[in-house]
C-alpha cells in the first residue's frame, strides 16, 4: 500500500522544499518519526522519515513498475476555460509520459503563455503523485500544428502516430489495442472543438500520422483523447 503523503524530492536525503515543507507539517500534520514517500519524478519512491527541522533521510530507492511500458505523447489542442486542464490531469493518471499543447487553426484560445505552461505543469505533478506515479510527465510549451515537424523531428518506426478523426475510417479506436503493440511509443494528436481544418489534417497525414476513426458518438475535446487513452493504457495497468 502506498501512504497518503507522498512527495517529489530528487535527493534520498536532505532538507524537504519549502512547498513540500509546507505540505508535510503544515497541510498533512506529520511530525518527527513520521514516515512518507518521496519519489524522484524519474521512475523511483522511497520511504522517507521525517527529522527535525524539516529534513528528510529515505531507505532506498526503489522502482515499483506502476508506469505503463507503452510511452504515450499527448497531443491536445488548447481548449477554452479549465477543460485542458482537466484533461492534463487524467492523462497523467492514465500514464501519458508527456503533453504537447497545441494551438490549432479552428482553436478559441489562439495563445498561451509560460505562465500557463507552468501551471499545466504543476497539474501533472499533483496528478503524479495522486495516483502513485513516479514518473513526472513533461508538459512543452504550446506549438502549432504548423511547427510539429520543425520542433519534433521525423517519425521513426518506434513510433505510432495515431490523429483522431470524426471520419467514419477503416481504422477505429476498436484496432489499436493490437496495433499499439507493435511500437514502443505512440503519439495521440486531438483537436479543438470544431476539429482539425482539412489544411492541419492534410499536413498531419504528409507528415506520417495515421487517421483514426473516433467511432459513431461525437465526444467533446476533452472526452475524445480521454477515450482514446484509456483504449491504449487500459491494458497497461494490470
Amino acid at each position: 500500500m502506498v501512504p497518503h503523503a507522498r512527495i517529489i524530492e530528487p535527493e534520498l536525503s536532505g532538507t524537504l522544499e519549502k512547498e513540500n515543507r509546507h505540505r508535510i507539517e503544515r497541510v498533512l500534520r506529520l511530525r518527527e518519526g513520521d514516515k512518507f514517500v518521496i519519489t524522484d519524478g524519474n521512475g523511483h519512491e522511497a520511504t522517507a522519515v521525517l527529522k527535525k527541522n524539516g529534513e528528510y533521510e529515505g531507505d532506498k530507492w526503489e522502482s515499483p513498475n506502476r508506469e505503463p511500458v507503452l510511452e504515450v505523447t499527448l497531443f491536445a489542442a488548447v481548449s477554452k476555460g479549465d477543460r485542458l486542464e482537466w484533461l492534463i490531469e487524467k492523462a497523467v493518471e492514465m500514464g501519458v509520459r508527456r503533453i504537447v499543447p497545441l494551438i490549432c487553426e479552428r482553436c478559441v484560445v489562439k495563445f498561451a503563455g509560460n505562465n500557463k505552461t507552468e501551471r499545466w505543469q504543476k497539474i501533472a505533478a499533483t496528478a503524479m503523485l495522486q495516483c502513485g506515479g513516479c514518473v513526472l510527465p513533461k508538459i512543452e510549451s504550446p506549438v502549432k500544428v504548423s511547427e510539429l515537424g520543425a520542433v519534433f523531428g521525423k517519425l521513426n518506426d518506434d513510433i505510432l502516430p495515431i490523429l483522431l478523426h470524426e471520419e467514419n475510417l477503416e481504422i477505429s479506436l476498436k484496432t489499436l489495442p493490437e496495433t499499439s503493440a507493435r511500437h514502443k511509443s505512440v503519439w495521440l494528436a486531438s483537436g479543438p472543438e470544431g476539429g482539425f481544418s482539412e489544411n492541419e489534417v492534410n499536413l498531419f497525414i504528409k507528415m506520417g500520422w495515421n487517421t483514426v476513426w473516433l467511432g459513431k458518438r461525437l465526444f467533446k475535446t476533452d472526452t475524445a483523447p480521454t477515450v482514446a487513452l484509456s483504449v491504449i493504457l487500459s491494458p497497461h495497468w494490470f
